[in-house]
């Protein structure tokens, strides 16, 4: 299995359970976060290991070919010192490492492509869950907000079911009905209490104002009324 599809299977099975919310969606995308970390460190081993593969068959790889050099050279002297016996010998075993010379760098232009293809994944997976761990906090955010909303909507029908808001409106009726009530006997009170013929003489009681404007008209009228005016 692919690096990346490690990561989508491991994302698509806790979002699977969140969405038929097994737990809570805070603690199971945490869990998701640790299980892609874990996945992501399984990959980093994997290509890690595949690095070093790699740099083991570019070794041998270059041993091969040192062995071809090496054999060619002892092929050159046995043809000096005029033993073609021996340069036949040193030419076939010269061929025997140049056939695995042709074989390691078949096999290492393999893994390498392969090798490549594998840090690019590691290098897309590690993205992924960058954006994962930046996303959790909203996911989570958008979950409450949308259990918050199906709470409210739950106890509005709950309300309804049960007329609570019909009783409420009643209640603040009657409340308002005895307050005018309490009014108007605080009203009726004052109005039938003490002498009614009192209260009426201490209303044609002028103000101090009155008095004033008064005593200025009176002095007013003895100059208008003065001999001689």
């Amino acid at each position: 299995m692919g690096l990346l599809s490690r990561f989508f299977t491991v994302v698509r099975a806790n979002l699977n359970a969140l969405l038929n919310l097994a737990e809570d969606p805070a603690k199971l995308l945490d869990q998701t976060v640790l299980d892609l970390n874990a996945a992501y460190q399984k990959a980093k081993d994997q290509v890690a290991r595949s690095m070093a593969d790699q740099k083991r068959m570019e070794k041998a790889l270059l041993d091969q070919r040192g062995e071809v050099q090496k054999w060619e050279g002892r092929a050159v002297l046995a043809v000096e010192k005029g033993d073609d016996e021996l340069a036949r010998e040193a030419l076939r075993r010269k061929n025997e490492h140049a056939a695995l010379a042709t074989q390691f760098d078949h096999e290492l232009g393999l893994h390498t492509a392969n090798v490549d293809k594998l840090k690019q994944s590691l290098r897309e997976l590690e993205t992924k869950i960058g954006e994962f761990r930046r996303r959790k906090n909203l996911l989570v955010s958008k979950h409450r907000r949308a259990e918050a909303q199906e709470q409210i909507g739950r106890t509005m029908e709950a309300m309804q079911g049960v007329g609570a808001l019909d009783t409420a409106a009643r209640m603040e009726e009657k409340i308002d009905q005895l307050a005018a009530t309490a009014e108007a006997k605080m009203e009726l009170s004052q109005e039938f209490q003490g002498d009614a013929l009192e209260r009426k003489f201490k209303q044609l009681q002028p103000g101090p104002d009155v008095e004033r404007e008064l005593l200025e008209l009176k002095q007013r009228v003895q100059i208008e009324h003065k001999p001689g005016s």
